[in-house]
């Protein structure tokens, strides 16, 4: 199916662009619907305000983003904004060079609403429709997303009461491994990808792909083994792997039936408000149906910036935007998009 009609409707490129734009003979119907979508478009896309500039230029610069040397100086302004001269090796560049927001075309500002969305579970599809992007965009804006939290997780460490579980996402079909009769295998199996999640009686989350199909004493503790506090109690189901951090973490243990929890109400389970976690994410992930498996690590990074402090939704746009300001990252566009998802 080509990429105009995947998604129902024609997506692939920005909505500005309408077909009899460049005709010197539009009727009058076509007159008003191009008005129409160019005074929404404008509205949505903003010039660079002296607000986003002062942020800009608020960043601080103390190295070359090209070749990491500390000599640097000033070097005049360009549209507002605070240029810098490597001196040694003699690039000029401002503060979003070298971050996400390098070479953007639209303010970072619009940003905002697409953050917004994303942290409220919407598809690509449905921000690319209300921000009045191509799709392809929203597509590039979440691989930027992906690179400036990829190392998100690497720093939480759980204290106190733990409750700990797994879940399960399903391979596509295309990576699907069948039995030698050519049916597919139940249950928990190789076509199986174990996503361990933990929380904290503080509402600290880790959402941690295990490399694995099902949990083993290895995947557990390559896990977790860093993300767990020695002396913590843990709450859990009694799945054997969880043993290894038991064991080695000196942890205190208190298990229920996997069985038995089931029958309960959900306010009566030990193990609900993990559970609660799953369902997000399960959620998530089918808004984003046709996600690369390879990139599940970057999707629970996600759903877990998502999940953990600050929970007001703007001061979590702002973390957002002060962590990509502060990260040093490239992301160019024809390196991960291809040419047909452009079109």
């Amino acid at each position: 199916m080509s990429n105009q009609f995947k998604h129902g409707v024609h997506w692939g490129h920005s909505l500005r662009n309408l077909s009899w734009d460049k005709s010197d003979h539009k009727t009058p119907s076509q007159e008003l619907i191009s008005s129409t979508v160019h005074e929404w478009y404008d509205a949505k896309h903003r010039k660079t305000s002296d607000e986003e500039i002062k942020l800009i230029n608020s960043t601080l610069v103390n190295h070359c983003p090209y070749c990491g040397s500390p000599y640097v100086i000033r070097s005049g302004f360009k549209d507002g904004i605070q240029r810098y001269f490597c001196k040694d090796c003699h690039h000029y560049f401002n503060p979003l060079t070298g971050t996400i927001f390098e070479d953007r075309k639209i303010p970072v500002s619009e940003w905002v609403e697409y953050l917004l969305h994303l942290f409220e579970f919407h598809s690509i599809t449905s921000s690319a429709r209300d921000n009045r992007n191509a799709y392809s965009t929203g597509k590039y804006w979440l691989i930027k997303v992906f690179e400036v939290l990829k190392h998100y997780q690497d720093d939480i460490i759980l204290q106190g009461t733990i409750v700990l579980d797994e879940t399960f996402f399903t391979k596509i079909e295309s990576q699907k491994q069948l039995k030698p009769d050519g049916k597919e295998y139940r249950g928990i199996s190789r076509n199986k990808l174990c996503v361990g999640c933990a929380k904290d009686d503080s509402g600290k989350i880790v959402l941690l792909c295990e490399n694995t199909s099902k949990p083993s004493l290895k995947s557990s503790w390559n896990t977790f083994c860093t993300h767990i506090e020695e002396g913590s109690h843990l709450i859990h189901d009694g799945e054997k792997s969880h043993s290894v951090l038991i064991d080695k973490l000196h942890l205190t243990s208190e298990v229920y039936d996997a069985d038995e929890i089931k029958k309960l109400k959900d306010e009566d389970n030990p193990l609900d408000s993990i559970n609660e976690i799953h369902s997000l994410a399960k959620r998530f992930m089918a808004a984003h149906g046709g996600y690369n498996r390879e990139n599940l690590q970057d999707f629970m990074n996600l759903i877990c910036f998502i999940l953990n402090e600050p929970y007001d939704r703007y001061e979590k746009v702002d973390l957002f935007i002060n962590m990509a300001l502060n990260s040093p990252i490239r992301v160019k566009y024809r390196d991960v998009i291809s040419k047909k998802e452009a079109e």
